[in-house]
């Protein structure tokens, strides 16, 4: 009986520990000023780095979004006239709680974005989605740029 019951105990503890995740639609404009530093430019190869601040405009989908700010760092690649673009991005909310992605975008394929970590509300969060520029600026005589991107997908937080 008491084999019984401990075997009982350990199934109970098992499924309620084993809760799945609520996996979360978002859809976010978020708008950015940039900055890039060239490494090497030519007919063949064209290396830079880029900076870059976002801000997300509402409405956004969930409302937690809103006004969340994100500083970037990435690095470009242009060969045969075809862009690589990678880099991480540091997002932070407006109660001051963070979380940080990984982005590239490969030739031929929609820019793609993964969560890798995050701290407070974003803590555990995975998950991921795609990217695309809804709205570019002229260049600046300094070489900044003003553009706007649309960033769509699902995450998951631990319950």
């Amino acid at each position: 009986m008491k084999k019984l019951l401990h075997v009982g105990a350990i199934v109970m503890v098992a499924t309620t520990a084993a809760a799945p995740a609520a996996e979360t639609d978002y859809r976010l404009t978020a708008c950015a000023h940039a900055t890039s530093n060239t490494l090497e430019t030519g007919p063949d190869l064209t290396v830079f780095s880029n900076e870059f601040w976002y801000i997300v405009v509402p409405p956004a989908t969930p409302k937690v979004f809103e006004n969340n700010t994100a500083h970037c760092v990435g690095y470009n690649r242009i060969m045969q006239g075809k862009v690589t673009d990678m880099g991480s991005c540091r997002w932070t909310d407006t109660a001051g709680d963070t979380f940080i992605g990984e982005y590239v975008d490969a030739p031929d394929k929609p820019g793609a974005w993964t969560f890798l970590s995050g701290t407070g509300k974003w803590k555990g969060i995975s998950g991921g989605g795609t990217y695309e520029t809804v709205a570019m600026g002229k260049p600046a005589a300094d070489g900044s740029i003003g553009f706007c991107a649309l960033i769509t997908g699902k995450y998951t937080l631990p319950q």
